[in-house]
C-alpha cells in the first residue's frame, strides 16, 4: 500500500510539473503578442486627461471603447458597450460607458447626428479596434494555443532522444529505478551496486526509435509566429526568403501586410475624425493616431500603401546627406 501511494505522489507531482510548463509556455507567448499589439499605435495630441494605454487595452481585449467629455475631469476615454437600438448604419444608437468611477449614457456621434440644439457632451464617439469590433486577444489566444502545442511538442521530442527507451523492471524495483531515472533526467550522474538486482532479466529496455523531428517543428513553429505577425500587420519575411520571392510574390505579400493593419489603423482614424469633428478640435489640438515611429524596422520595411505611413522625405535626405 505505501509503495502505491509512493507512485502516486510521484506520478501526480510530475503531472502538476507538466501543467505548469504548459501554462507558462502558453501564456507567454499570449504576453509577447499581447505587447507588440498594445505597442504599434501611436495617439498623437491626446488630452491628458485621457489614456492610450488603457485606450489600447479596451481595443485589445473589448473590441471597442468611447471618447467623451465628462462634466468633470473633461476628454475621457473609457469601455463601451451598445446601449438601444440599431439605425440604419447598424451602428447602436447610444452607448454605455463605463471604467472604474464612471457609468455615463451618451448618444453615438456618427458625424450628422448632432442637431443645433443638442450639446456635444451628450454624445460619444465609438472607437473600433477592427471595423467588426473584434478583440485582438481572441485572435493572439488561438496562436498562442497553436504555438504551445509545438513547442510542448519539441520539448516531448528532444527528451525521447535522450531517453529513447522504455525501461521495464520487476514491480518490486519500480521506485528505485524511477528514482534512477528522475536523476538521470536532471542530467544527474549516478552509481549503483547492487548487482544481485542487476542480474540478467530483472531490467529489460525496449527501444523506442523516437525519430528526430524538432527541425520540422521549429520551422512550422515560425510559419506560425510569421503568421500571427501578418496578422498584426508586420513585415515579417527574413532578409534572404526576400531574395527569393519575385516582384509578384513580394507585392502580394507586402498587401496583405498592409491590409491587415489598415483594418486596425483605419477605424481608430474615423474615431480621431468624428471626436475632432464633435468638440471642434483643430490644428495642433486635433487628435490622430499612427503607426508607432520606432516601429517602422519591425513593421515594414519596404514602402507602405497606407498613407502617412511610409518613410518621411526629409528624414530620408537627412540621411542621405549624413
Amino acid at each position: 500500500m505505501a509503495k502505491a501511494k509512493n507512485r502516486l505522489r510521484v506520478k501526480n507531482q510530475q503531472f502538476i510539473d507538466s501543467a505548469i510548463v504548459n501554462n507558462e509556455t502558453y501564456f507567454d507567448y499570449l504576453e509577447r503578442f499581447k505587447r507588440i499589439a498594445l505597442s504599434m499605435f501611436e495617439w498623437v495630441n491626446l488630452p491628458e486627461s485621457m489614456n492610450s494605454l488603457f485606450l489600447e487595452k479596451c481595443l485589445y481585449y473589448l473590441g471597442s471603447a468611447a471618447f467623451l467629455k465628462d462634466s468633470t475631469i473633461g476628454f475621457i476615454n473609457t469601455k463601451a458597450c451598445d446601449r438601444g437600438n440599431l439605425n440604419f448604419y447598424d451602428q447602436p444608437t447610444e452607448v454605455t460607458c463605463y471604467s472604474y468611477g464612471v457609468n455615463e449614457y451618451k448618444k453615438n456621434y456618427l458625424g450628422f447626428n448632432l442637431l443645433e440644439n443638442q450639446n456635444p457632451e451628450d454624445f460619444c464617439i465609438l472607437v473600433m479596434n477592427n471595423w467588426d469590433r473584434y478583440p485582438t486577444a481572441y485572435s493572439m489566444e488561438l496562436f498562442s494555443y497553436r504555438l504551445y502545442v509545438l513547442e510542448r511538442t519539441i520539448d516531448v521530442n528532444v527528451k525521447a532522444q535522450k531517453t529513447p527507451v522504455v525501461i521495464t523492471v520487476d514491480e518490486n524495483q519500480r521506485l528505485m529505478m524511477t528514482n534512477l531515472f528522475n536523476e538521470y533526467n536532471g542530467n544527474q550522474p549516478f552509481i549503483f551496486g547492487d548487482k544481485n538486482q542487476l542480474k540478467d532479466g530483472v531490467i529489460k529496455a525496449l527501444k523506442t526509435d523516437a525519430p528526430y523531428v524538432v527541425d520540422k517543428l521549429q520551422k512550422q513553429k515560425q510559419e506560425v509566429f510569421n503568421e500571427v505577425l501578418t496578422f498584426l500587420g508586420i513585415n515579417n519575411i527574413a532578409a534572404e526568403k526576400r531574395e527569393r520571392l519575385n516582384t509578384e510574390e513580394a507585392t502580394e505579400n507586402n498587401e496583405l501586410i498592409n491590409f491587415n493593419l489598415e483594418s486596425m489603423l483605419a477605424p481608430r482614424k474615423e474615431a480621431c475624425r468624428l471626436f475632432n469633428k464633435l468638440f471642434n478640435l483643430e490644428g495642433d489640438k486635433a487628435i490622430d493616431v499612427k503607426v508607432r515611429s520606432d516601429l517602422f524596422n519591425i513593421i515594414k520595411q519596404e514602402e507602405s500603401i497606407i498613407t502617412g505611413y511610409d518613410k518621411d522625405p526629409e528624414d530620408e535626405e537627412v540621411k542621405d546627406n549624413g
